[in-house]
């Protein structure tokens, strides 16, 4: 009894030592278990929509996909329940699904430098949770400000201000 009592605790100790979420995974190659990712950087991988096995990463928190070729992100985003930073500036992204606010642990989204104008209504459920948007370098108008404003007043905008001046 006292032998399978010692495998089982070593057994637990070398899976919960194998979680590591300080870990930076830089390419999907490294992983060998999905469910042991924390943090995966995937920038500038000229990526043109996000793998699929990123959705299986259940305990990530910290996704990396600045400055690569992607132009729609799934609602399988709402699969990553974990998520607290979301980077995918320097994008060919024109909107943010409605499935991004089913994530009720996010506290950072970055889409600075993408062609993202508005935000879906379905986000304003993020105003307590979210902490900053990053906006910067997007091409909005004074009225996608103000909208944007009004979805989420309690989050802070990172954004170039726009002029409210017609030409």
């Amino acid at each position: 009894m006292s032998k399978i009592l010692f495998y089982v605790f070593f057994s637990a100790l070398a899976v919960v030592s194998a979680a590591q979420p300080g870990r930076v995974y830089r390419s999907l190659e490294e992983v060998s278990d999905p469910a042991l990712v924390y943090h995966l950087q995937l920038h500038g991988k000229r990526l043109k929509h996000v793998p699929a096995q990123v959705y299986e990463m259940v305990h990530l928190e910290v996704l990396d996909l600045r400055s690569n070729k992607i132009n729609y992100l799934s609602d399988s985003l709402a699969l990553l329940t974990n998520l607290q930073r979301l980077d995918v500036s320097r994008n060919p992204l024109r909107e943010i699904p409605a499935a991004v606010a089913q994530l009720s642990q996010l506290k950072e989204l970055v889409v600075w430098s993408t062609y993202v104008t508005s935000l879906p209504t379905e986000i304003s459920c993020l105003n307590e949770s979210l902490q900053v948007i990053d906006m910067r370098s997007c091409p909005l108008t004074y009225d996608d400000q103000q909208a944007i404003e009004q979805l989420l007043p309690n989050v802070k905008k990172l954004w170039n201000y726009a002029c409210n001046c017609s030409e």
